[in-house]
C-alpha cells in the first residue's frame, strides 16, 4: 500500500513553475513526471502552469487562481515537483499558502511525500523545508545580484535579451549591434529627429513588412521605448529595481542608486541625439491630439508665455490666414489665462525672421571656428598618434626584455630606457593636445545645424503640406513662446531653437 492510498484522492491540480536557472525543457520534464504520477494513481487533474518566474504571489497569476480554487475546496490535493515550488518568498506568502491549504483540508503531494498541513508532524516538516528554501532563495538572490553587478562593472551584458538592434555575443559576453537590424534602428532615430511621431514610425515599419523584435506588429510604445533607451548610448545599467521590503512588489529605485557603466559596448546613437529625442518625446506626450497629427504647420509648437499651455490654431477657410486662439487654460481657482490670440500671419513672419537670423548667426560662428573637415583631420591624427604611442610602449617593453636577458649593460639599458620614455612622453603630450582640439566640436554642430535650418527654410517655402512643414519646424524648434496680454499691448514672439 503506497502513501497515496491512505488518502481519498480523486481530483487534483498540477502546479508548475520554473525556478531561477530552469529552462523550458526542465518544466516539460517536471510536467511529464507529475502527469505520470496522476495517471499511475488514476487521479483526474487540471494544470496550472506559470508562464514566467516570480517570487511573490502577486507576481504569479496562476498561483493566485490556484489559491482561490483551493479555498473553494475544488481539489483533494495539489501536485508539485517540490514543496518549495508553491512558494519560497517571504513569510507572509508562506503563511497565506499554508493557511489556505489547512483550512480547505487540501493535501500537497510531491513524488516523495504527501503533506497534510493539519497534521503537526507534516506542518513542522513543511515549515522546516520552507525555512531552508527561503534561505537558499536569499543566498541565490544575493549571488545573482552580486554576479550581475560584477558583470556590469566589467562591461559585460547581464540583463537578459539585449534591446533591438543588439544581440548577445556569448564569446565576448557583450551586447553587439546586429548589422542587419542597425539600419532599421537608425531610421527610427532619424525619423524622430526629423519630426515624425512614434505612431508614424510604427505605421511605416508595419507597411514595409519589418517585424518588431518579437516578430509582431510595431506599436508606438515599442518604438518610444527603444528610441529612449540609454542602453543604445553604449551603457550597461543594473540595479534599477528592487523589491519592497514589506509588500513584496517590485519598485523603481532612484536613478542615483543605479549602477551605470559607460562605453560597455558600441553605441548606436549619440548623447546629443538622445537628449533631443527625450525632449521631442516629452513634447509629444504633452501635445494635444490635433497637434500630434500636424494638422497645421505650427501644431503643437506654440506655447503660452504665462501658463506654458500649448495653444490651439483655428482653421479659417474664408480668410487668408488662420487664427491663433486665446489661451483657454484655467488655474486651480478657475481663473482663465489672460493671453490673447492673433492672426497666424504675425507668427509666421516672426518665425521666418528668427530662422533667417539664426542662419546668419551660425554662418558667423562657423567663420570664427574650425570646420567639419578640420574635426575629421584631428580625429585621424588622434588615431595615428595613438598607434605611435602603442608602438613606443612595445619598444620600451623590448628594452626591458633585452636587459633581463643580459643583452644590455646597466649603462646602455638606462640610456636607451630614458630616451624611449622621453619619446613616449612627447607622443603622449601631442596626443593630449590633439584630443583637446578635437573635443571642441561646437563648430561641427554649428555646421550640422546650419544645413538643417537651410533644408527647413526650403521646405516651408516650397511645400503646401501642413504635416510636412510641421515636421520641418519641429526638427529645429524647441518651442514658440507667444505673449499678448491685452488688445493694445505689443505682442511678443520668442523662438527657442533646439
Amino acid at each position: 500500500m503506497s502513501q497515496y492510498d491512505k488518502h481519498d484522492i480523486r481530483h487534483v491540480a498540477i502546479y508548475l513553475r520554473k525556478s531561477r536557472g530552469d529552462e523550458e525543457k526542465d518544466l516539460d520534464r517536471h510536467r511529464d513526471e507529475l502527469v505520470e504520477l496522476c495517471l499511475k494513481n488514476d487521479w483526474q487533474y487540471i494544470e496550472y502552469a506559470e508562464i514566467g518566474t516570480g517570487d511573490s504571489i502577486l507576481a504569479r497569476p496562476k498561483m493566485q487562481q490556484l489559491l482561490v480554487d483551493v479555498e473553494a475546496q475544488s481539489y483533494d490535493a495539489v501536485v508539485v515537483i517540490h514543496y518549495d515550488r508553491l512558494g519560497r518568498g517571504d513569510k507572509v506568502d508562506q503563511s497565506k499558502i499554508e493557511k489556505t491549504f489547512a483550512l480547505s483540508d487540501t493535501l500537497i503531494i510531491t513524488p516523495q511525500k504527501v503533506f497534510n498541513l493539519n497534521d503537526e508532524s507534516d506542518m513542522m516538516l513543511a515549515d522546516f523545508q520552507g525555512m531552508i528554501a527561503r534561505q537558499e532563495y536569499k543566498a541565490t538572490s544575493r549571488r545573482m545580484r552580486g554576479g550581475k553587478r560584477r558583470g556590469a562593472l566589467a562591461g559585460n551584458w547581464s540583463n537578459g535579451t539585449p534591446p533591438f538592434p543588439y544581440v548577445y555575443n556569448r564569446l565576448t559576453k557583450k551586447a553587439e549591434p546586429d548589422e542587419s537590424n542597425l539600419p532599421v534602428y537608425r531610421s527610427m532615430i532619424e525619423g524622430v529627429l526629423n519630426g515624425y511621431t512614434t505612431t508614424d514610425i510604427a505605421w511605416d515599419l508595419n507597411k514595409k513588412g519589418i517585424p518588431s523584435p518579437r516578430n509582431q506588429l510595431w506599436t508606438p510604445e515599442v518604438v518610444r521605448r527603444l528610441v529612449c533607451d540609454e542602453v543604445h548610448l553604449g551603457k550597461v545599467i543594473v540595479g534599477k529595481k528592487t523589491k519592497h521590503p514589506t509588500m513584496g512588489t517590485i519598485i523603481m529605485k532612484p536613478k542615483q542608486e543605479w549602477v551605470i557603466v559607460n562605453n560597455a559596448h558600441k553605441a548606436v546613437k549619440t548623447q546629443r541625439e538622445h537628449d533631443k529625442i527625450m525632449f521631442i518625446i516629452s513634447r509629444e506626450r504633452e501635445t494635444p491630439n490635433a497637434g500630434k497629427a500636424g494638422k497645421h504647420p505650427f501644431s503643437g509648437i506654440i506655447r503660452c508665455a504665462f501658463c506654458g499651455n500649448t495653444l490651439a490654431i483655428q482653421k479659417r477657410s474664408n480668410r487668408p490666414h488662420d487664427l491663433l486662439k486665446s489661451c483657454k487654460h484655467r488655474d486651480h481657482w478657475g481663473n482663465r489665462c489672460i493671453n490673447m490670440g492673433i492672426s497666424m500671419e504675425v507668427i509666421e513672419e516672426s518665425v521666418l525672421q528668427a530662422i533667417m537670423l539664426k542662419e546668419v548667426e551660425l554662418e558667423e560662428a562657423i567663420k570664427k571656428g574650425v570646420t567639419l573637415d578640420d574635426i575629421r583631420n584631428l580625429l585621424a591624427m588622434s588615431e595615428k598618434k595613438l598607434e605611435e604611442i602603442k608602438e613606443q610602449e612595445k619598444a620600451i617593453d623590448r628594452i626591458y626584455s633585452a636587459y633581463e636577458k643580459g643583452v644590455y649593460s646597466d649603462e646602455v639599458f638606462a640610456d636607451r630606457k630614458d630616451k624611449a620614455e622621453a619619446v613616449l612622453h612627447q607622443l603622449t603630450q601631442e596626443y593630449e593636445y590633439i584630443q583637446k582640439e578635437s573635443d571642441n566640436t561646437q563648430n561641427a554642430r554649428n555646421e550640422d545645424m546650419l544645413v538643417t535650418i537651410r533644408d527647413v527654410r526650403e521646405v516651408i517655402t516650397e511645400s503646401d503640406d501642413p504635416k510636412t512643414c510641421n515636421r520641418a519646424y519641429k526638427s529645429i524648434i524647441h518651442s514658440i513662446i507667444w505673449s499678448r496680454e491685452t488688445i493694445d499691448s505689443k505682442p511678443t514672439v520668442k523662438v527657442n531653437f533646439l
